[in-house]
């Protein structure tokens, strides 16, 4: 069974505290919180002060999604905010060995994203530096995309990668996650699906959470 993280982008905006809290009822195990900086992709979202007010009014850990340029630059603000996860894009970082041991440093769990133009194979190399992987199956930052069905092979590469060099860390999948792609994600290999749009989009948020957490 995996794990299911709310992604808040999707939620109604005026709504996001009553929205995440159905979502936590319904047994979700994070909030997903995407930071767009309108450099990196064309969107502008959310700040460090979202993240604290969060953790305020949830239990859930917040795992912060930094879609953006210079993250190394934006690591600390989201660390002193209160995240319990900080992912940034491998693309956007020329040093990611380097955030990735400085947000570990902080105490906090060092993600690294990969776009769907992007292989897996450099985790060789990065595995042993990090906690958690988000494979996107859109590009980021952009809304209504197709998914992009090669994230089902990158998901069993990444997984082999794991096997080969000892090292396991959870994959999330984020982009597109609906039911009948979650099926097929977790069969892959999915630890956590990242959702959004089915969630919340719908009127059906318990719902939904609870058929992703079924699969």
């Amino acid at each position: 069974m995996a794990k299911v993280s709310a992604s808040i982008l999707a939620c109604d905006q005026t709504r996001i505290g009553e929205q995440t809290a159905a979502a936590e009822r319904a047994g979700a195990d994070l909030l997903h919180v995407d930071v767009m900086d309108g450099v990196y992709v064309e969107n502008l979202t959310y700040g460090p002060q979202l993240v604290a007010d969060l953790k305020r009014i949830s239990g859930l850990p917040v795992s912060v999604h930094m879609e953006l340029l210079r993250p190394e630059t934006f690591a600390p603000m989201f660390a002193r905010a209160g995240a319990d996860m900080i992912t940034f894009q491998l693309d956007a970082c020329p040093n990611p060995i380097h955030l990735l041991r400085e947000i570990r440093g902080a105490g906090i769990r060092a993600g690294l994203g990969i776009g769907p133009a992007y292989d897996v194979e450099c985790l060789r190399y990065l595995l042993h530096h990090m906690d958690w992987l988000i494979l996107m199956s859109v590009e980021p930052g952009y809304g209504g995309q197709a998914f992009e069905t090669s994230v089902y092979g990158k998901l069993r590469r990444a997984r082999e990668l794991m096997e080969e060099t000892g090292v396991f860390v959870p994959i999330s999948v984020d982009g597109g996650v609906k039911e009948e792609t979650g099926r097929e994600l977790v069969r892959a290999g999915a630890d956590v699906l990242i959702a959004g749009s089915y969630i919340f989009q719908e009127g059906e948020i318990e719902e939904r959470v609870r058929r992703l957490k079924a699969l």
